[in-house]
């Protein structure tokens, strides 16, 4: 079950003009809240969409930036701090996220940020059949050695480390999920 806000509409880079609302899923008796940045568009359209995995405060600027391209984004702030808490927080995002009458449930993609690439990479791999590709951000670590299913996985990994000098930028991304 989802919960909605008021929506409004804002400008994203380039002035395309986006609709931002929260969005919020239900883990049991947890609210898993979170913003969602959707271009303004037909509204019979399913559009790709990226989950955002870090926080909602770091995840706001990509995810209007994407829908600015024509992508959905959605950012929201993990509940519990285990790494089985976040697992199960982003496994109910990607279920409420599927259910969105805007997204394409088979274009759906999982963006890491720093600490929120190890939960995006897990769930892409777990579910294979519902996560379109992985975009890690500085990542920390090699996301196609964190296990033997990760090896498996056969979908498009986007992987650009700000540490190496190659920072991340919103038409590599945009152009990797368009592909």
């Amino acid at each position: 079950m989802a919960g909605r806000s008021p929506r409004e509409t804002v400008k994203a880079e380039g002035g395309a003009k986006v609709h931002v609302e929260e969005l919020s899923f239900y883990q049991g008796d947890t609210k898993v809240t979170g913003k969602v940045f959707r271009p303004v568009q037909d509204s019979s359209a399913r559009l790709s969409a990226v989950i955002y995995c870090q926080s909602r405060e770091y995840g706001e600027s990509w995810c209007r930036a994407l829908a600015g391209k024509g992508i959905i984004g959605y950012c929201f702030d993990f509940s519990g701090d285990t790494a089985a808490a976040r697992a199960e927080t982003l496994r109910t995002v990607l279920g409420g996220m599927r259910e969105q009458r805007h997204v394409a449930k088979d274009r759906i993609f999982v963006m890491g940020e720093g600490l929120g690439c190890l939960p995006a990479a897990e769930l892409a791999v777990d579910k294979p059949k519902q996560v379109r590709g992985l975009i890690l951000v500085s990542p920390g670590f090699n996301p196609l050695e964190i296990s033997r299913k990760a090896r498996r996985y056969r979908h498009s990994v986007l992987v650009v480390d700000d540490s190496l000098g190659r920072a991340a930028n919103v038409e590599e991304v945009v152009g990797f999920i368009l592909q």
